[in-house]
């Protein structure tokens, strides 16, 4: 997804953001092959939201094609903005919080088969048992606050079709 890596493994430390999604958990399960990254998730705070686009725009040739306010329809109130890059057929989302860290959304996920994130300096997985043996819990918020939606059906049934036990 970068072709200068680097360069953008200094960016995410300049920045405090990480790459999360399907990229994290690939490496996770990398022995299984169980999951190759359709996108790139890049989650960053609003205050360095303009240097990774920038970044990712200017020294990696991507473009941006939309650019989503927050909508009820996402699980995670602490997203505020999801910037859609392109470059011919790779893609990239810069998912945007208005939280003081890039973390924020991710801790509030549907489920935790991808509670896991990739920083400069490591890859962390939050429920490391469950993830490798592919078991998920999913996040009882869902439930209690009345926030599921059908994409939410849809995101959960992709990763069961994926083996992991719900």
């Amino acid at each position: 997804f970068t072709k200068d890596v680097s360069t953008f493994v200094g960016l995410l430390d300049r920045t405090g953001s990480v790459v999360s999604g399907s990229c994290a958990l690939n490496l996770l399960q990398a022995e299984r092959n169980a999951v190759i990254p359709q996108d790139m998730d890049v989650y960053t705070t609003e205050i360095f939201q303009t240097e990774v686009l920038d970044h990712l725009k200017n020294q990696e040739g991507y473009q941006c094609v939309q650019e989503v306010v927050k909508k009820s329809d996402y699980d995670s109130s602490a997203i505020c903005k999801i910037h859609k890059l392109v470059r011919g057929e790779r893609k990239v989302d810069i998912i945007v919080t208005d939280w003081k860290c890039a973390l924020a959304p991710i801790l509030q996920f549907h489920s935790t088969a991808v509670m896991n994130y990739i920083t400069a300096r490591s890859i962390v997985c939050l429920y490391p048992r469950w993830t490798t043996a592919n078991k998920s819990f999913i996040h009882p918020r869902l439930y209690l606050e009345h926030i599921t939606h059908l994409r939410t059906v849809h995101v959960l049934m992709k990763y069961k079709r994926r083996g992991f036990l719900l």
